[in-house]
C-alpha cells in the first residue's frame, strides 16, 4: 500500500486549543473517525495490498478512502485559511483562533466530507462493517 493519510495527529490537539463553531469540531470528528477506520484497514490489509495492490476490493477502495481522506484534510485547511499543522510561529501571531472560516471554501469541505463517507459507506457495505 503506497498511499498514506496526511491527517497529522497535531490536528486534533490544534483544533481542540480553538474556540472553534460547531461545523469544524463536527468536521474534525469525521476526519478523526475515518481516519481510524483507514488506518486500521490498512493495517488488516497490508500483506494482501502488497501482493496484489490493484484488487478492487480491498486495496483500490482503501486508497480511494486514503485520497478521500487527504482532499478533505486540504478542505478544511482552506476553510481554515491555515495549515492544518501551523508552525509555533504562526500559532502564536494568531493567538487562540486556529480557524478563521472561509465562507466561500464551506461547500467544498462539506462535498470533500460528503465523498469521504460515501466512500468509507460503500467499503463498510462491502466488508460487514469491518475495516
Amino acid at each position: 500500500m503506497t498511499h498514506r493519510v496526511k491527517l497529522p495527529l497535531l490536528l486534533a490537539a490544534v483544533i481542540a486549543l480553538c474556540a472553534c463553531t460547531n461545523f469544524v469540531k463536527a468536521s474534525v470528528a469525521t476526519l478523526a473517525a475515518a481516519q481510524g477506520f483507514i488506518a486500521q484497514a490498512q493495517t488488516n490489509h497490508k500483506a494482501q495490498c502488497t501482493a496484489a495492490p490493484t484488487t478492487p476490493f480491498p486495496c483500490v477502495m482503501i486508497n480511494q478512502a486514503v485520497d478521500a481522506q487527504n482532499v478533505a484534510v486540504s478542505a478544511l485547511e482552506t476553510y481554515c485559511q491555515v495549515p492544518v499543522a501551523p508552525t509555533p510561529e504562526m500559532l502564536s501571531s494568531q493567538g487562540s483562533t486556529a480557524c478563521n472560516p472561509n465562507p466561500t471554501a464551506k461547500q467544498i469541505l462539506v462535498a470533500a466530507l460528503s465523498n469521504l463517507g460515501a466512500i468509507v459507506a460503500q467499503y463498510k457495505a462491502q466488508s460487514g462493517g469491518q475495516p
